[in-house]
């Protein structure tokens, strides 16, 4: 990770956003405005993070697929995953760096997207945090 990308102002200005964002357990019912500011905001930490791991709450496994697949086509790489069927509601959680993922049905009332940024660097420990739900389609 190169010491230019990192910006503590910029840092700041994005936590302050996402963290708003993040005290509700629905996504926000964001404008094309607000959803592109949000998007900038995930990629800036994306630059400046290690690796990630999403959790996808959705209302059925293909919805979960969908996000997941828009997410780490943006965050990481576009991957293939080959997830066995399961009826009903899912949480879906998958890691960048192992390009690893579980799936297990969830009861919560929750849906929506929550992205978690890794960093082992000691200058850069603000970027570490988990951020959301967003949208399923954010990065439709």
């Amino acid at each position: 990770m190169s010491p230019e990308s990192f910006d503590a102002e910029a840092l700041k200005a994005i936590r302050q956003l996402l963290v708003k964002l993040s005290l509700q357990t629905q996504p926000a019912d964001l404008n094309e405005a607000q959803r592109e500011s949000v998007r900038e905001a995930l990629l800036w930490l994306n630059k400046n993070s290690e690796y990630q791991t999403i959790g996808i709450c959705a209302d059925d496994l293909a919805g979960a697929t969908a996000a997941l697949k828009g997410y780490v086509a943006a965050l990481s790489q576009p991957i293939q995953v080959d997830i066995p069927e399961q009826a009903g509601a899912v949480f879906l959680k998958f890691n960048t760096l192992k390009n690893a993922w579980y799936v297990d049905g969830y009861s919560g009332e929750s849906r929506g997207v929550l992205v978690t940024y890794h960093t082992s660097e000691p200058e850069e420990d603000d970027v570490n945090g988990t951020y959301g739900p967003f949208p399923l389609t954010l990065f439709d």
